[in-house]
């Protein structure tokens, strides 16, 4: 196989892209709509973000479900029945007249788009040249992450002139399309009837401290800014008077500073490096603890002052992440799809957990968001620490 990409190959590069960007947008395009749901249904801080939460869990548990089916049965068919659940779950949503219809639909949302989100990375370990594999999945990480980014901009003003439901039309569609593609052009693998789909085979992952602290230095790094990006429509349109028609202006900076960072990383690693790209990352993201810190004492109650130090957190994930991604499923022998699993899933559980807790003593102000930040990235540099104990080697 050469090094070159194929039509065929390119075509089904793109439609991953086009999965992973629903995968990315399915979780924070609606988030917006938050006042407004509060409002229809008559809703706690606490009710609304368990909308979030519920499918945040639901990742996560089917994450670790749809792992091992992708080898017991093939990619294709996991993924295919993966975008059916969440089409349904999308039409749930759509047409909720009630509390419950709403929040049963994004627990079939979540179910369902553990699918793509699991297995598509590992349709670029099946299908392209090993030279190609880790460029493709960095372009498919900065991809992810921009969708993430961009989903509160682009839902801001899909909920300013459709309303809450117009957010779950825009992922009813983009997740009709992606079965459409996905059954056109992804290709189906011999299926390997002897690969288990107990539980127990993520024990081997569990039981590696490398893995582990792989794992938690990536997804704490996501869960500090997730956490902000679960309350912020709160914060600013609830209690700092921020009008929706400006809140996708605040959100549109954070996604720039993300989108910027993202599609450059690739270029900024070749030129310097590995470890000086993670270096500025990281300080990047102590930089943002600092100033967090300056922002909970003073309580500032200034959006534009919050979005420009939450900035730094966004410049502290990038590169950190798409770094460490790639070596990670390498940390145990033949362990990809469970290594990836295991991230998807407790990334997920992990940020339903926290912003249900955080919105549960949400205060009306900046501050226990912030001190919540702050605890997560402080538990990120220890296991972060501890990864670089445990394998001093990493960018060589």
């Amino acid at each position: 196989m050469t090094d070159k990409l194929d039509l065929k190959q390119k075509i089904q590069f793109c439609v991953v892209v086009l999965m992973s960007i629903l995968t990315g947008a399915e979780v924070d395009l609606f988030v917006p709509s938050f006042p407004e749901l509060q409002a229809v249904f008559e809703l706690s801080p606490f009710m609304v973000e368990l909308t979030l939460g519920i499918n945040l869990a639901a990742h996560c548990f089917s994450s670790l479900i749809v792992g091992n089916l992708g080898d017991r049965y093939g990619r294709k068919p996991v993924i295919v029945s993966g975008l059916i659940i969440f089409t349904i779950g999308s039409f749930f949503c759509v047409f909720a007249a009630e509390y419950w219809q709403l929040l049963f639909g994004r627990l079939l949302q979540g179910a369902g788009i553990a699918g793509p989100g699991v297995i598509s990375y590992l349709i670029i370990a099946d299908t392209y040249p090993p030279q190609k594999q880790q460029q493709l999945m960095g372009i498919l990480n900065g991809c992810m992450t921009l969708a993430m980014a961009f989903a509160p901009v682009v839902g801001s003003y899909v909920s300013l002139f459709f309303h809450w439901q117009g957010n779950f039309v825009v992922l009813l569609i983009l997740g009709l399309a992606c079965l459409t593609l996905c059954t056109i052009f992804i290709p189906f693998r011999p299926s390997n009837s002897e690969a288990s789909i107990s539980i127990r085979e993520y024990k081997v992952v569990i039981q590696s401290p490398k893995a582990l602290y792989y794992m938690g230095t990536i997804v704490l790094l996501i869960l500090s800014y997730w956490v902000f990006v679960g309350i912020a429509p709160i914060l600013y349109m609830e209690d700092l008077g921020v009008p929706l028609s400006e809140f996708g202006f605040y959100q549109g900076s954070m996604a720039a500073t993300f989108a910027l960072a993202s599609f450059s990383s690739g270029y900024f690693i070749k030129r310097f490096g590995q470890r000086a790209c993670f270096i500025f990352g990281m300080g990047s993201a102590g930089i943002f603890m600092f100033l967090n810190l300056l922002l909970i004492f003073s309580g500032v109650k200034n959006p534009l002052i919050i979005t420009i130090v939450v900035q730094f957190l966004a410049l502290g994930i990038i590169f950190p992440v798409n770094i460490l991604y790639p070596l990670s499923l390498d940390a145990v022998p033949r362990a990809k799809a469970r290594i990836s699993a295991l991230i998807s899933s407790s990334r997920f559980i992990f940020t339903a957990v926290t912003i249900q807790i955080v919105s549960y003593i949400y205060d009306g102000t900046f501050m226990f968001i912030g001190l919540s930040m702050f605890l997560i990235l402080g538990l990120m540099f220890i296991c972060c620490f501890k990864l670089f104990r445990e394998e001093k080697n990493i960018f060589v």
